[in-house]
């Protein structure tokens, strides 16, 4: 039954091809072809997967690595331009990524140790003393990145040969290219850092012998980076630490974005020693600690009075004196204070308001900046506040204006891509069907009249010589024809309405019928 449904629905189709023109013959074509290339396109759209990145910031070695695997496993990927980031479809990323670690595809700069699984025998010196060398550069290579702030560094090692003699051997040196994180300043503790680490990791070498640089071409020693990097630094932070104490407390108050506060410390750099002796007296003030007592006595008796003499007259010339020191001391206290670099000597703060504010605002907004701050007045710190209009919120309207605009454009665009574009193709390939189907509508052959059937008792009982036929007049096929094509009109606007008030469902129906 199926196949002679096929058979009968062939031939007709093969009727209805023989009855167009050149023209109509065309129009189906290019019918059939827009069809099939907006289905392609469309499904194409609906089939496409969702790309995610699964690495970014790849060197070049590692990206051919992880390609040149990933096609051999048959897995989907796409690169970019600047060939560092590979994109896989998000349902994969997870599995690509343990793919990615199990094979240790991604390494971390120069070779190390590993070169040892590559060494033959019967290698030259020259080779294995190469060899040595590349392992040093990549072990200490794969140190250094792993410093915080360091995107990429380079380390070459030059080892001159040894001489018998002192006065003629060199000493090795070492040079580190340091590739750093946007906006990020490297430390004086950093740049230790990595000397030492080159300087020991490579015998005879020291920190001395090792030279480093950044990507711009900096120079970066210990001197240069305590001078401009670590005191800059703090003093940056400090001032950025402390703005933000002041703007948390009054965005809380007069909302965020309304408040702009602008900190300038002047701190000092230099360091200083003094010594403090401090005497504490005693409770009792009339007296202290004895710290020694001395006592001297002077006696003197006359030398002319002569023992049970009968003079009486004699005067008695005796002397007797005593003398007594006692030294005393109060206690005492002797401090030796070191006073370490980065005193704050002054603090200055500007804060602006976008409100018009009353003097009592402002000393409560003054108030508060020192709560928040630890202004010193007698330290000489200056706090300046003022409510003005913020040019800047004007601006950030505008600003949020244009982006919403923008984002509406994206969204109709969006729109109409996905939904009435779609909705047009559909809309032009059913107006198009429409006017084939009315083209092979109006080539249908029209019926043959119906002739007008003898009954079945005349039939049987046959119809005698002298009896005659019913003739079939021409008003009666004039009636039929009109029948006709009354009937073929109606089948044709029945169809224009069907089509007009669902037109996708008619593409739907045309293209279902032309893949059948």
């Amino acid at each position: 039954m199926g196949n002679n449904y096929f058979a009968l629905l062939a031939e007709d189709v093969k009727k209805l091809w023989n009855g167009l023109d050149d023209g109509q013959k065309l129009g189906m074509l290019a019918l059939i072809v827009v069809t099939i290339v907006a289905a392609t396109f469309f499904l194409s759209k609906a089939m496409e997967p969702d790309w995610v990145v699964l690495y970014s910031d790849l060197n070049e070695i590692n990206t051919l690595t992880i390609v040149e695997n990933m096609k051999k496993n048959g897995y989907p990927y796409k690169v970019s331009e600047d060939k560092k980031t590979i994109m896989v479809p998000s349902n994969v990323r997870d599995e690509m990524r343990v793919f990615v670690a199990e094979n240790d595809l991604i390494k971390d700069g120069d070779a190390g140790f590993e070169l040892l699984d590559d060494m033959q025998l019967g290698s030259t010196d020259f080779k294995n003393k190469l060899t040595k060398q590349r392992i040093f550069q990549g072990e200490i290579t794969r140190a250094i990145m792993k410093i915080q702030g360091i995107k990429f560094a380079k380390v070459q090692l030059a080892e001159p040969e040894r001489s018998i003699f002192e006065d003629t051997d060199e000493k090795p040196t070492a040079s580190v290219m340091l590739v750093l994180e946007p906006g990020y300043r490297i430390k004086s503790s950093q740049v230790k850092a990595i000397k030492n680490l080159v300087a020991y990791s490579v015998p005879r070498l020291t920190p001395e012998q090792v030279f480093i640089t950044d990507q711009k071409g900096n120079v970066l020693s210990d001197e240069t980076s305590k001078n401009s990097t670590d005191m800059e630094s703090f003093k940056s932070n400090l001032e950025k630490q402390t703005g933000k104490k002041v703007s948390d407390v009054l965005e809380k108050i007069v909302g965020k974005g309304n408040v702009s506060v602008q900190v300038n410390a002047d701190i000092d750099f230099n360091s200083a020693k003094a010594t403090i002796e401090s005497y504490i007296p005693l409770a009792d003030k009339d007296k202290g600690v004895m710290v020694s007592s001395q006592t001297e006595v002077e006696t003197y008796e006359n030398p002319n009075i002569v023992p049970n003499s009968t003079v009486v007259n004699q005067r008695n010339l005796n002397y007797s004196k005593q003398k007594t020191a006692v030294n005393y001391n109060v206690s005492k206290e002797v401090k030796q204070v070191i006073y370490a670099p980065g005193t704050i000597k002054r603090l200055s703060i500007a804060v602006a308001v976008n409100k018009i504010l009353t003097e009592a605002e402002k000393d409560e907004i003054k108030n508060l900046v020192v709560s928040a701050s630890g202004v010193d007045y007698s330290r000489g710190d200056v706090i300046s506040v003022s409510g003005l209009q913020f040019e800047g919120a004007t601006i950030d309207k505008k600003a949020n204006e244009e982006l919403a605009k923008q984002y509406q454009h994206e969204q109709t665009v969006e729109i109409i891509t996905s939904s009435v574009l779609p909705l047009i193709v559909v809309l032009i390939i059913g107006l198009f069907a429409l006017l084939v189907l009315k083209g092979f509508i109006s080539k249908m052959p029209a019926p043959k009249p119906a002739e007008k059937r003898v009954p079945e008792e005349i039939t049987q009982r046959g119809v005698s010589e002298d009896e005659e036929s019913p003739e079939i007049t021409p008003s009666l096929q004039l009636n039929a024809a009109r029948n006709t094509q009354n009937q073929k009109e109606q089948t044709i606007n029945e169809l224009n309405e069907a089509i007009m008030a669902a037109p996708e469902d008619a593409a739907k129906l045309l293209t279902s019928f032309i893949r059948e």
